[in-house]
C-alpha cells in the first residue's frame, strides 16, 4: 500500500492512541499466545488461506495458491497485502490459466524467521525458485505495487522468465516508499508507537482508517476484507515484528535504490507489457505509468481504470479482469489504451 499524506498520518496517530486507550479501559485486547487471533475459517469469508499450499524452497517455505489449468500465470501482490488481493479476479483468470499466486516474503501466510533476509531481491530469487519447483520455465505475469518491482528486477536478472506482463500501480525507480507513506512507516517501526498500533489494529475502525487510503470506493472494504488484510500482521507478536523489519528495510536509503538497478533490463524488455492502472492513485499515478511506458519498449498500452485508486483489481474487478485477459490471451488493447501510450511517448520527444 503506497498512500499516505502527512495530515492523514497525524490523524491516524491520534485515532490509534484514542482507540488504544478505550480498548485498554474496556479490556478488549485480543490475547496472543502464538496462535491465530481468529479461527482460520474466519480469516477470509471464502477460506482463501486454506486453499494455499506450502512449498519448501531451500531453507524457507512459501505459501502460494495454485489453481486452474492452462498456460501458467503468476500473480504478484503488493505491500502490505497478500495473494488475497487477487481474490476477485482469480475465478475469471483460472478459466484460462494455471494461476500461481504466492505470498511474497514477509507478507501474507509465507513464514519467515526474524533473522532471515526478505528484502526485495530475495523475492526475485523466490519467484524463480517457485517456478522451477512447479515445472514452469516461463509465465505470464500480473503484478501490483511491490510485486511490480519484483517483475522489473526480473526483467533485469532473468527476462526469459516473462512471456508477457500486466503491471498495475507499481513501485518503480526511486519512488518507494512514497514520500507521503513515510510518516505511517515511521509509526510502525517506532518502538514507542508500534505497540499501540499493534493493539489498535485489533479494531475495525482503525483498520478501515488505514486501509481505506488505498481505494476510491470505501465500500469495497468489508469487515472480512479488512480482517484478511490486517491479520497476517497482527495474528501474533512475531508477525508484527516481521512487518516492522520489512518496513525498516524499506526506509533504508540504500534499499531505495534497488529498483533503479532494473532500468537496463526494463529498457531492453520488448515482450508485451500492459500498464493497467488505477487513475486516481495519488502517489503512483498516471505520470508514473507514462514514465514506465517510455522506459519499457514492450509496453503496448496504458489502460486507465478511471474510478480506482491504488487497487483497481478490487475496485473495478470486472473491467480489470476483462482488460487483462484480452491482453494476455490476444494481445489486445483498447483504442483508449493505445492512445494513452502514444501520448506518453510523444512527451519524450516534446521540446
Amino acid at each position: 500500500m503506497r498512500r499516505m499524506t502527512s495530515f492523514a498520518a497525524i490523524l491516524v496517530a491520534v485515532l490509534l492512541l484514542g482507540w488504544t486507550f478505550l480498548a485498554w479501559r474496556a479490556g478488549m485486547f485480543i490475547p496472543h499466545d502464538g496462535r491465530w487471533a481468529v479461527a482460520p475459517g474466519a480469516f477470509t469469508a471464502d477460506g482463501f488461506s486454506q486453499q494455499k499450499k506450502l512449498i519448501t524452497l531451500g531453507q524457507t517455505q512459501v505459501a502460494y495458491l495454485d489453481i486452474g489449468e492452462g498456460p501458467p500465470l503468476v500473480l504478484l501482490h503488493g505491500c502490505p497485502f497478500s495473494a488475497y488481493e487477487w481474490r476477485e479476479i482469480i475465478p475469471a483468470l483460472a478459466q484460462h490459466y494455471r494461476v500461481i499466486a504466492p505470498d511474497l516474503y514477509g507478507l501474507g501466510d509465507t513464514p519467515v524467521r526474524l533473522d532471515q533476509d526478505y528484502r526485495l531481491p530475495r523475492d526475485v530469487e523466490m519467484v524463480g525458485q517457485l517456478m522451477d519447483a512447479l515445472g514452469v520455465t516461463s509465465a505470464d505475469f500480473i503484478a501490483h505495487d511491490h510485486g511490480g518491482a519484483t517483475v522489473q528486477l526480473l526483467m533485469q536478472s532473468d527476462p526469459d522468465r516473462i512471456r508477457s506482463a500486466v503491471l498495475t500501480n507499481v513501485e518503480a525507480y526511486d519512488q518507494w516508499p512514497s514520500k507521503p507513506e513515510l510518516p505511517y512507516l515511521r509509526m510502525i517501526v517506532n518502538p514507542v508507537a508500534s505497540p499501540l498500533i499493534f493493539q489498535a489494529l485489533q479494531f475495525e475502525p482503525v483498520r478501515r482508517e488505514i486501509f481505506s487510503i488505498a481505494v476510491q470506493d470505501k465500500a469495497v472494504l468489508t469487515s472480512d476484507v479488512l480482517r484478511a488484510y490486517a491479520l497476517p500482521h497482527i495474528a501474533t507478536p512475531e508477525r508484527w515484528q516481521r512487518l516492522r523489519r520489512f518496513f525498516r528495510w524499506q526506509m533504508d536509503e540504500t534499499h531505495n535504490d534497488i529498483t533503479m538497478t532494473a532500468l537496463p533490463g526494463m529498457r531492453a524488455f520488448k515482450r508485451p507489457v500492459l500498464l493497467l492502472w488505477g487513475e486516481r492513485d495519488e502517489n503512483f499515478g498516471p505520470e508514473l505509468a507514462r514514465r514506465l511506458a517510455r522506459d519499457i519498449p514492450g509496453v503496448r498500452g496504458i489502460h486507465y481504470l478511471r474510478d480506482s485508486q491504488h487497487m483497481p483489481m478490487q475496485e473495478e474487478e470486472a473491467e480489470y479482469a476483462r482488460a487483462a485477459l484480452a491482453f494476455l490471451r490476444e494481445g489486445a488493447v483498447s483504442a483508449q489504451a493505445a492512445a494513452a501510450l502514444a501520448g506518453a511517448r510523444a512527451e519524450e520527444n516534446a521540446p
